[in-house]
């Protein structure tokens, strides 16, 4: 059924009753309400209904209610090439209402992707990776990389980039680069400038190589990470941090060991289950469950952050810890957990509902392999500042007070 953002009255003030609340930043599984009054979340628990017989009542039985879903790198400055996805598309539309930019903007293009992203009818939040190249844009034919800009050193200018993150940090979480070289195959001054011009805020690292543009080695690359930064495609096929026996090589022990955070970032081409199977298997699993959505996989591979979630159940994960790689886990990677990935009481009311769906031989494919499983996850909607985006929102029904 296609997305459709439904206008139920006053709905910044009710409670949302008889759904299974999982909250994995307060360990909490359970069936509960929560009250959200003047677009906040007020109380979480059990009875709240009875106990605020002034608000309407959502019934959600049946469904998970979980602190609101955050996609961690995704592609939306619609409008700027065309590579990308509209926000809301991506966001409230499917259930999720915060979404991260994977740096599809350079500094010099950067306004116009904010220009969009500020417009009044984007209702998703979003918050962005910023790329350090003056002139990067991520379009479907790579013409970043095809004109061989992506990987020349002009087109660094440190100075510059700081700027645009101090006109834009409210938005600007980190840096996302491509670890592209240019003399040195050991070295990339695109992933050092990031650094730089990052500080203390995460770095998104694209593994994985690009056409046209060489990138230095995965080795190399995962000395060079520090603790807190980011590995997105850290789950697909031959990115090298896995041995030809299949066990991961001392470089990326370390460098998981000093802090670095693993992010699925799924895209057409850049998860397999094959291959975090293996990860999975040693006790390596992913900090967030990222889309990487695009133009190329929101028919399919990847469809949704929902499905993104699924897959990583599929694999035997426990529940609570798979809804945390799209709540806490990216909170927490962009130093926004004190605001974001959490129910609690004095936050936005920023909050998901899913369904799970059950049936025989449900197909979840990587792209590459499909298996098939006996439930998965599916967005039925969600909450953005106490405004509801549903999803088949027929199905959930307003209870009388």
């Amino acid at each position: 059924m296609k997305p459709t953002s439904v206008n139920l009255s006053d709905m910044s003030n009710r409670v949302l009753t008889g759904g299974r609340v999982i909250d994995p930043a307060s360990k909490t599984d359970e069936i509960a309400d929560v009250v959200i009054r003047d677009g906040m979340i007020e109380a979480v628990g059990q009875g709240l209904a009875a106990a605020n017989p002034d608000l309407p009542v959502h019934d959600l039985t049946g469904y998970l209610v979980t602190p609101g879903l955050i996609d961690l790198h995704c592609h939306i400055a619609a409008g700027l090439g065309d590579f990308c996805l509209e926000a809301d598309r991506v966001g409230v539309q499917s259930g999720v209402p915060t979404l991260i930019d994977g740096g599809t903007s350079g500094v010099a293009t950067f306004g116009i992707s904010r220009r969009y992203w500020d417009q009044p009818a984007v209702k998703s939040r979003v918050l962005a990776f910023l790329d350090p190249n003056q002139l990067y844009l991520a379009t479907k034919d790579f013409i970043c990389h095809k004109l061989e800009i992506a990987n020349d050193i002009r087109n660094l200018d440190v100075d510059s980039a700081l700027e645009c993150v101090d006109e834009n940090q409210d938005i600007i979480i980190g840096l996302k680069v491509r670890a592209c070289y240019t003399d040195d195959p050991k070295v990339s001054p695109f992933v050092e400038a990031a650094k730089q011009v990052a500080g203390s805020m995460p770095v998104m690292v694209h593994l994985g190589r690009f056409p046209f543009t060489p990138t230095i080695a995965t080795s190399y690359l995962l000395d060079t990470l520090r603790g807190g930064d980011i590995l997105t495609h850290a789950f697909r096929g031959a990115s090298g941090v896995l041995d030809t026996d299949g066990r991961v090589t001392p470089q990326f022990r370390d460098a998981v060991d000093r802090g670095l955070l693993l992010d699925i970032g799924h895209s057409g081409t850049d998860f397999r289950f094959r291959d975090a199977r293996k990860l999975f298997d040693q006790g390596y699993f992913p900090d967030s469950a990222s889309t990487d959505l695009n133009v190329f996989s929101i028919d399919g591979p990847v469809y949704s952050l929902a499905e993104t979630l699924s897959k990583v159940w599929a694999l035997g994960v426990d529940l609570m810890d798979v809804i945390a790689m799209g709540t806490t886990g990216p909170a927490s990677a962009i130093h926004r957990e004190s605001m974001l990935g959490s129910l609690e009481p004095g936050r936005s009311a920023d909050i998901s509902v899913l369904e799970v769906v059950e049936g025989e031989d449900l197909p979840l494919s990587d792209g590459f392999e499909t298996v098939l499983v006996e439930k998965k996850l599916a967005s039925a909607g969600c909450y953005r500042s106490g405004e509801w985006y549903g999803v088949g929102a027929e199905r959930l029904e307003e209870v009388p007070a």
